[in-house]
């Protein structure tokens, strides 16, 4: 009768040891997979953040797009009178005409960037400013070919670009904030934004004094 307790008495232990060692390893298995699964994650959010050099490429190819646009429409003589009429008094006038012209011109594209840097899908529609200004430059200078005015029109189209590529990287994270996307949680803070907007507004500022000036001693 002793010996049947002994031996009930041991299997019961040997069956607790092999239940412990059967939860230990189910613990370090549930561990393994959900480490597993976080990496997973990490790695897809990862994988579908933005990047700013795929946005400043967008943004320069569509740029080009439209400059090749502004040269033929300027060189295939179907270029209406008017837009003609508009590009030639540009170049008339003293220093402050010039100067604003150009500045509204560069200030009214940088700020539609800006603007739709502020709404969840202004990614998708973002391209169409560089596209704009490079169509703008592309029949600015097919109609005057001087190559005087061209540091200006590359200083205005390079800050569009760059700050579009800006825009598109705000939007986009707004967008994946909404989402609750967490690759996006690190990101342009809205100071960071307002900062690089008062940055491409300076250049095209730059770029208004250096047409002023150049049309200035053009006339004279």
């Amino acid at each position: 009768m002793e010996n049947v307790i002994d031996l009930t008495n041991q299997d019961k232990l040997f069956l607790s040891e092999n239940n412990e060692d059967n939860n230990e390893q189910s613990g370090e298995n549930e561990q393994t997979e959900t480490l597993t699964s976080n990496a997973e994650e990490n790695t897809h959010e990862r994988s579908i953040a933005p990047t700013k050099g795929s946005a400043r490429a967008i943004m320069t190819v569509t740029a080009i797009f439209g400059i090749s646009a502004g040269v033929i429409l300027a060189f295939n003589g179907k270029a209406d009178a008017a837009a003609v009429s508009a590009v030639m008094e540009r170049t008339t006038g003293d220093f402050l005409n010039i100067f604003v012209s150009r500045l509204i011109f560069g200030a009214i594209m940088v700020a539609a960037e800006f603007l739709l840097g502020f709404f969840a899908f202004g990614d998708f529609i973002s391209w169409a400013v560089p596209v704009v200004t490079g169509l703008g430059t592309g029949f600015f200078l097919g109609v005057l070919k001087n190559p005087v005015f061209l540091p200006s029109e590359i200083v205005t189209l390079i800050a569009v670009i760059l700050f579009g590529a800006n825009s598109a990287l705000f939007s986009r994270r707004l967008l994946g904030l909404a989402a609750g996307n967490r690759a996006f949680s690190r990101g342009m803070t809205v100071f960071e934004y307002l900062g690089k907007f008062l940055i491409a507004l300076i250049a095209v500022a730059v770029a208004a004094v250096y047409e002023g000036i150049a049309v200035v001693n053009l006339v004279n």
